[in-house]
């Protein structure tokens, strides 16, 4: 059986990758032919041997394998598992900077080849909702009013709804449009959604409320996970309101072996409003800062430029997604305010019923599930940020806030207090013994561990070989690297760096200590073309700041002062240690002086 579900599986994937690329057991000689033809047509030279990024891809390649069986033989639980690993593995390859032009080749087919298999030719994936699941219907959205001529659509009057405090309301053909997707296609996806609403407004809202932002931008979070704690995407992004690591690291939520704060509803749902209220300060227009959150606010700048206009609607070159984006949320607005007319049922689900506690001590779910009477899926539902089933290991006089779900026990405190501290060691390291046949890939699958710790830990010289009836430690929960991680400073700052003259993105990625890539990133840049002048998006540790500023003059904080009654521009420019004509450039003031209070103006600071 299992000789012929690996043959089955070898087709599907000669199908999909070619002949060269699939014989798993020999790693080197298959990369060696498959790269002979690449390298011809690419006309690249690289170097093939064992590295990190080789045991990774070779790793994605398994998991693909697996994910595809799992898929045919109809085992839609472990297909939704192994492409939740398939695409975390990918997002882990992504992260790595020092990936050669081949590999960066080989990434991408495989990367294309498994997002083409899930969305088009998974036979399971459908029948039940994944994380992934609003990617998909994001996906086939775009493709369904890529295909509409909203020209042929019937005359729908546009509107404009504007309440002070909230966000203004638009009701136009592409909206309308968007409802009857939501109506037709997307019937079942929308149908959970709003079965969840009551449970997360009753804790997003009052947190939006604390946080002064619109309470309109829960129907972002609706868009971005479909209210689904545990939703990822393509993009590497997770949680309700769907944070990519570095942004979430800026925003204070920290993603490390034990826990994923990006998971946490209530500390995602702060850092969102807090980056969406840093967003509206720089646009001054809610549709606007929306289009950043979802492409970035490089790419949103850009567009505004291009097109002289601040007006959402008008600026037609930002992506497909984008300009879907405040219309999707605009959609999302009118059916949940008004289900029962657009065709649907809500059925809500029970709310998040829990107290909060303060933990002290690293313990195992499995300790705090005994206390409390409740299984450990219970426990990881209200608290999705934990990671591997531990409460994470805690610094003198820390604790850990904890929800504890009304269901508990009524004894719980009781019989949590006579839980003594686990041992760390037993906790975060296992002992495996080695059998035939074994990889270093299906070891570190079976822990959920990564391949790289495992070698690191047990100073494995040739990852590839591995000796049967040999001992190894494997880190579960990986607590040396999280107690480094712990110690050191995390926090960074935004600072904008003006590009002079000789200034190449190479050399400004090595004076801020991080990668082009990252630098791209951040400003959405296409290419490596940079313009004197030009201020670049920078996001260095704060301890860092300082020790930059004095090496170069050329960084700035922007900074959106609102004028008060009495300013001045002479004593604006003052107050920062700027020229007036500064000032007056970077507002368009041209050559008059004049200011009205509450008027916002750029400056850039000088750090």
């Amino acid at each position: 059986m299992i000789n012929n579900i690996f043959f089955f599986s070898s087709l599907l994937l000669i199908q999909l990758f070619g002949q060269d690329t699939l014989t798993m057991s020999n790693p080197k000689d298959s990369l060696k032919s498959n790269s002979d033809s690449m390298i011809d047509k690419a006309n690249l030279s690289s170097t093939l041997d064992s590295s990190i990024y080789r045991e990774q891809i070779n790793e994605v390649k398994i998991l693909l394998s697996e994910s595809i069986i799992s898929d045919h033989t109809g085992d839609t639980l472990s297909a939704i598992f192994n492409f939740k690993l398939l695409f975390e593995s990918l997002a882990q390859i992504d992260e790595m900077n020092d990936m050669d032009e081949f590999e960066v080749l080989e990434y991408n087919k495989i990367l294309k080849t498994a997002i083409d298999y899930f969305e088009k030719k998974a036979l399971t994936i459908n029948k039940i909702e994944t994380g992934l699941s609003v990617a998909l219907l994001r996906d086939k959205l775009d493709e369904y009013i890529y295909d509409q001529n909203l020209e042929e659509l019937e005359f729908v009057d546009e509107t404009v709804e504007i309440i002070e405090g909230h966000i203004p309301i638009t009701y136009n053909r592409k909206v309308a449009s968007i409802i009857k997707f939501f109506q037709k296609q997307g019937k079942g996806s929308i149908q959970k959604w709003l079965n969840r609403e009551d449970k997360y407004k009753k804790i997003i809202l009052p947190i939006l409320e604390e946080e002064k932002v619109p309470p309109e931008l829960f129907y972002l979070a609706m868009i971005e996970s479909g209210l689904n704690a545990n939703a990822y995407s393509y993009a590497h992004a997770s949680g309700v309101w769907q944070f990519i690591k570095s942004t979430g690291k800026i925003y204070g939520l920290d993603v490390n072996w034990y826990t994923d704060e990006r998971l946490d509803f209530e500390k995602a749902t702060r850092a969102a409003a807090t980056y969406l209220r840093d967003l509206y300060a720089e646009f001054d227009d809610w549709y606007l800062a929306f289009a950043a959150y979802n492409c970035g606010s490089g790419r949103v700048q850009k567009a505004i430029r291009r097109h002289g206009s601040r007006d959402y609607w008008d600026l037609y070159t930002l992506p497909k997604e984008t300009r879907n984006y405040v219309p999707n949320i605009m959609a999302a607005i009118f059916v949940a305010m008004n289900p029962e007319k657009y065709g649907f049922t809500p059925e809500p689900d029970p709310d998040f019923e829990f107290r909060r506690i303060e933990i002290n001590k690293s313990v195992s779910l499995e300790k705090i599930g005994e206390c409390a009477d409740l299984d450990i899926k219970t426990l990881r539902y209200y608290n999705p940020e934990i990671k591997q089933g531990v409460i994470p290991p805690l610094k003198d006089g820390e604790s850990y806030n904890f929800r504890l779900p009304l269901t508990a026990n009524s004894k719980f405190d009781s019989l949590f207090a006579l839980v003594e501290e686990e041992k760390i060691d037993e906790i975060v390291f296992k002992r495996h013994r080695v059998k035939y046949g074994e990889t270093l890939s299906h070891i570190s699958k079976k822990y959920n561990s990564r391949i790289k710790d495992i070698v690191s830990l047990n100073k494995i010289k040739n990852p590839n070989k591995i000796k049967p009836k040999t001992y190894l430690q494997i880190p579960v929960s990986g607590y040396q690297d999280y107690l480094k991680e712990m110690n050191k400073s995390n926090k960074t700052e935004k600072i904008y760096h003006t590009v002079k003259t000789g200034d190449s993105l190479s050399e400004i990625a090595e004076m801020y200590k991080t990668s082009i890539k990252n630098i791209k990133r951040w400003n959405g840049l296409r290419n490596d073309i940079i313009r004197i002048g030009q201020k670049i998006e920078i996001f260095a540790k704060e301890s860092k700041v300082k020790q930059y500023s004095k090496k170069k003059n050329n960084i700035s904080k922007k900074i959106y002062y609102t004028v008060k009654y009495g300013d001045t521009l002479s004593q604006i420019a003052e107050k920062y240690g700027i020229g007036l004509s500064k000032i007056k450039r970077w507002n368009n003031l041209s050559n008059s002086d004049k200011i009205v209070v509450g008027q916002k103006l750029l400056i850039w600071s000088p750090v």
